[in-house]
């Protein structure tokens, strides 16, 4: 980057970009902070980066050479690709962790639902079974649906 003296060179337009494309290219967590040498992931910073390289593309069309606008263009669509995908790992991540969490619960209420389902004899009530293993299954459901439809919305604000 530097030579001997310690001179970054001319400040361009391209390095301009690439300075702000290896911003983004670390908070994304794709490769390690040149300071620490750590791998770290900030998603609100590599969303503030991308965003800024758009404003710069906005600001400044009509006024770029073919190479400098292909060169923005192509690292724009690089990132939020990037970007995407990252956040769209990081929530299979969660969803993961959490319906591990889940399990664990719904075995808890299955359990404590069979119990409250017991006649005063002690035997089962089939129906009151049948009857609340299908609201939870409705509810499951529904909740798959809300589910896609916030991630089909996030991938439309995100684009």
């Amino acid at each position: 980057m530097s030579d001997k003296n310690g001179d970054l060179g001319p400040s361009t337009f391209t390095s301009l970009v690439l300075s702000l494309s290896s911003t983004t290219w670390v908070a994304l967590g794709k490769i390690a902070d040149p300071v620490t040498g750590k791998i770290n992931m900030d998603l609100k910073g590599a969303k503030f980066s991308i965003d800024t390289l758009i404003m710069l593309r906005d600001k400044t069309k009509g006024n770029l050479t073919a190479d400098e606008q292909k060169l923005l263009n192509g690292v724009i669509a690089d990132l939020q690709a990037n970007y995407a995908e990252t956040v769209f790992s990081a929530k299979q991540e969660e969803k993961k962790a959490e319906s591990g969490k889940n399990t664990q619960e719904d075995a808890g209420k299955d359990a404590k639902e069979k119990k409250e389902s017991r006649d005063k004899d002690g035997t089962k009530s089939k129906k009151n079974v049948e009857k609340k293993n299908k609201d939870v299954n409705k509810e499951k459901q529904e909740e798959k649906s809300k589910e896609k439809v916030d991630e089909n919305v996030e991938n439309k604000n995100e684009k």
